[in-house]
């Protein structure tokens, strides 16, 4: 909530630089929450159950790291279970600002993650692809990969197999900024700092503010003649 404080009519005057005593309003304006969510790849049903509860609670911004060694969910979990469709939704319904941190293989369905994220950071040892046709990921990637390459991309990536590396990622729009760990870190710091930070606001009411401004207006005329 705004936290509203009445100020003497010196900050609204300096603020014009009407040279008069004007009521203003200081208002608190709080930054952006911010939520850190760990996503491994291979969990058990019910972390994943209660990732996406966090998920569904959070706003403001949301960093996802992705940052473990396994390859694939060779149970295939996530594949074949609503759980991606239903962290779509969320993310799709929910104001929310996706920051995917990648510093590993990403493959197959966590692929979506990374699709569905407003910004996309990675580390130079990062990668990305599809090992198996279709088979290992949820039909949700392919329409989550639409908002990030084209369907020429995708396709040639599922039909191939090959990897990418960080670099051919952030050219074919996958990724948005790519550097070692700790200018990785320094850019989530970055982002932090610039959205979570509160901020202060002075404003007047409207009938106060023509005033100030038609007696500006008037002195800087007599100034002129």
């Amino acid at each position: 909530m705004r936290n509203l404080e009445s100020n003497a009519g010196a900050d609204g005057g300096k603020e014009l630089d009407t040279g008069k005593d004007l009521p203003a309003f200081k208002a608190d304006i709080p930054g952006m929450s911010v939520m850190t969510l760990d996503v491994p790849s291979v969990q058990s049903k019910d972390a994943w159950n209660s990732f996406l509860q966090l998920l569904s609670l959070a706003d403001g911004m949301v960093i996802l790291r992705l940052n473990d060694v396994a390859d694939l969910d060779e149970e295939g979990y996530l594949a074949h279970s609503p759980f991606l469709a239903e962290v779509y939704e969320v993310v799709d319904s929910r104001p929310m600002f996706v920051v995917c941190v990648c510093k590993g293989p990403i493959r197959a369905s966590m692929m979506m993650l990374v699709a569905i994220s407003q910004l996309v950071l990675a580390t130079k040892e990062a990668t990305f692809g599809f090992p198996n046709y279709r088979h290992d990921q949820h039909p949700i990637t392919s329409v989550a990969l639409k908002k990030r390459i084209s369907e020429q991309v995708h396709r040639r990536l599922a039909l191939v197999g090959n990897a990418l590396d960080a670099c051919e990622a952030q050219r074919l729009g996958l990724v948005d900024f790519v550097g070692e760990e700790e200018s990785v870190e320094n850019e989530i710091s970055r982002l932090i700092y610039r959205n979570c930070s509160p901020s202060k606001q002075y404003f007047m009411y409207k009938p106060d503010l023509v005033k100030a401004m038609r007696e500006k207006e008037e002195a800087e005329d007599f100034l002129d003649s």
